[in-house]
């Protein structure tokens, strides 16, 4: 034991040959260090060889030479934050690029069928869509006569007899409808096109049926191609405010207006859908499950397996309502009904050539009520300084 020094200020001073300092063990002689590996060696061994080599620090690898990342400092919410953002931003070039393969090269097919007396409505409809369409499209017309070739080149024209004469149209037709003299128009062969549209073209895999009596105001290229790309439903048309009068005595539930509708050819035929509508048409003819024309029956097959399209393509009501409010950004105006725009007792005969304005969204609109309140708060202010002087 070795005895403090004095006037030491620090403990390694003061106690600096103790067995608690560190240096002590440093300090021990060779001959102590021997003798006591010595008395902890085995039994019939030579002990133990005590040889001090001093080596070189080898260099550090260049590899192990790490520099400070900008990652090290973020908290454990900004990395979250981070990752999350790197998996939306995959997801999204994913769904771009299954995008640009399978609905970006798809052909846009768009199909009318119209009897003598809706001509003129087919004239100003196939006008209105090719005077806004970004690129061709396919329309195809099945109908009495043709349009005028020189006009409407690339219409493909059917006749309505020989599309009867194979599919047999007169099979979904509704023996119950000549009692409604309203809606004798119904009875028009054309009107049951749609249900065979599947068969006529085994070839085309997506196609839109619109009737002759709407208008279409924007490009239609880029909304038929977004139509069921992203659902597994056979159609897609709008959704109907109330349940229509000619299914009043069927079950509650949503159904869609069939006036205007994309319709996947591929999934239609995979579900034998003509096959329940014929199935829906026998059954009413037997005994009378809905009334008036052509709609029930497929309103009934599909039920409320439709994708809901949105409502500025189908803005309806022209062809028998009185005072129909609808939006500037309205893409597609419908003059279901009995008063359409070319008869002499036609409705909203203006709209035809009206001009179409884009929706604002939503940002625009709340900076267009702020900037209101802010006038009427400006005007307020200006009076009660007024009335003060």
């Amino acid at each position: 034991f070795k005895p403090a020094v004095s006037g030491a200020e620090t403990w390694m001073e003061k106690f600096d040959g103790t067995w608690g300092n560190a240096r002590y063990y440093a300090n021990i002689p060779w001959s102590w260090a021997r003798f006591i590996a010595m008395g902890n060696r085995r039994r019939r061994s030579s002990g133990f060889q005590l040889k001090l080599v001093s080596h070189p620090a080898p260099p550090l690898p260049l590899k192990m030479v790490s520099h400070p990342s900008p990652l090290q400092d973020e908290s454990i919410q900004e990395r979250w934050r981070r990752k999350r953002r790197k998996r939306r931003e995959k997801k999204k070039r994913l769904v771009e690029k299954q995008s640009n393969t399978t609905v970006s090269n798809t052909t846009v097919h768009l199909l009318y069928a119209t009897d003598y007396d809706a001509m003129p409505g087919l004239d100003a409809s196939i006008r209105s869509v090719l005077k806004h369409a970004s690129e061709r499209v396919v329309i195809h017309h099945v109908g009495t006569e043709p349009l005028k070739p020189a006009i409407f080149s690339d219409v493909e024209f059917h006749p309505l007899a020989d599309v009867h004469r194979i599919h047999n149209l007169t099979r979904f037709t509704n023996p119950h409808v000549s009692r409604h003299r309203s809606v004798r128009r119904l009875t028009s062969l054309a009107n049951y096109v749609r249900f065979v549209m599947a068969d006529m073209f085994p070839d085309v895999g997506k196609i839109m049926w619109i009737d002759a009596d709407t208008i279409i105001r924007c490009d239609i290229v880029p909304f038929f191609r977004s139509a069921l790309s992203t659902s597994n439903h056979t159609i897609s048309a709008r959704l109907m405010s109330g349940r229509p009068l000619s299914l009043k005595h069927i079950e509650e539930g949503e159904t869609f207006n069939a006036g205007v509708m994309v319709v996947d050819l591929d999934r239609w035929r995979a579900r034998n859908v003509t096959a329940k509508v014929e199935e829906w048409a026998a059954s009413n003819a037997n005994k009378m499950i809905y009334s008036y024309g052509s709609q029930p029956p497929l309103q009934l097959a599909i039920g409320d397996d439709f994708e809901r399209m949105d409502t500025n393509w189908n803005v309806g009501g022209f062809g028998g309502n009185l005072n129909v409010t609808f939006p500037h950004c309205a893409c597609l105006l419908h003059w279901n009904g009995a008063r359409k725009y070319w008869l002499d007792d036609g409705r909203y005969k203006d709209l035809v050539d009206s001009t179409y304005a884009p929706c604002k969204s939503g940002l625009e609109k709340r900076r267009e009520k702020n900037k209101e309140i802010l006038d009427q708060k400006k005007k307020r202010n200006e009076s009660n300084v007024a009335a003060l002087k």
